[in-house]
């Protein structure tokens, strides 16, 4: 019974929130922003600490949804973490970091088409000697992950002894700074983001296990639930760029490897 009221409290909450907005798309357009909540994952969203700008695929492909519904973007600084609730509170109109399609966040927020995918691995020190999952899946080692991230649910349901500890820092990729200072043995992380940071940032000295990659699963955008008209917006804006293949050009810019681990 418990369970059923807060369900009850939490859809009541949101239908609030929905209704609260209104049409969203009519808004944004009436006040000329679009509001996009971003969080950390490079190369699909970055905040330059010297422009203090975020920039990054995602951020391509908001620009051109910007456009296209003839409206600026504001980037609104947010962490995987508090995405949703961000999302849900009217605090942003669609959130813009590489989130992966899941059930349990379609519960509370409507996904857009997808626009690319990822998968995930772990990483470990360069002089690790472990070289599939199950070596640093045993008792007394520590893999790091980033809290409110699918790799965190993926990683608690996978790892069967090692411990996973999570971390709720907003810094870029926190969980490779832990393993890098030696206080975790190996990272958890999206694939793609993971190699294009540590080519970026070689004093770290970490590297893929080189097991298999492990659940590929489509990134999209997400917006609050109840608003199918900003949601067609955003998906015909997607499609079009799809067509022409603007979106495939901006995923050679910042991505530049394949999503499966190929070479």
């Amino acid at each position: 019974m418990k369970r059923i009221a807060t369900f009850i409290i939490v859809a009541a909450a949101s239908f609030a929130a929905a209704a609260a907005q209104g049409d969203l798309l009519q808004r944004v357009k009436q006040e000329g922003t679009l509001r996009v909540c971003d969080a950390a994952y490079p190369p699909y969203n970055a905040k330059d600490p010297i422009k203090n700008q975020w920039e990054g695929l995602d951020v391509d492909v908001a620009e051109e949804i910007a456009k296209a519904l003839n409206v600026k973007l504001a980037h609104v600084d947010t962490s995987f973490a508090t995405l949703i609730a961000n999302l849900t509170s009217d605090r942003c109109d669609m959130s813009i970091a590489a989130t992966y399609i899941t059930p349990e966040r379609a519960k509370q927020v409507a996904f857009t088409r997808p626009y690319s995918q990822e998968t995930k691995t772990a990483f470990v020190p360069v002089t690790s000697k472990a070289s599939k999952y199950a070596d640093i899946d045993v008792a007394g080692k520590t893999i790091a992950v980033r809290a409110g991230t699918a790799e965190e649910t993926y990683a608690k349901s996978f790892f069967k002894n090692a411990t996973i500890k999570t971390l709720t820092s907003d810094a870029t990729q926190p969980n490779f700074l832990d393993v890098a200072a030696g206080r975790s043995d190996a990272v958890f992380a999206g694939y793609v983001g993971g190699v294009l940071f540590l080519r970026q940032n070689p004093n770290l000295k970490l590297r893929p296990i080189g097991d298999k990659l492990l659940d590929p699963t489509p990134f999209a955008f997400m917006v609050p639930l109840g608003q199918p008209q900003l949601l067609k917006a955003v998906d015909d804006v997607l499609s079009d760029m799809e067509r022409s293949g603007k979106l495939e050009a901006m995923k050679k810019k910042w991505l530049g490897v394949s999503t499966t681990g190929d070479k």
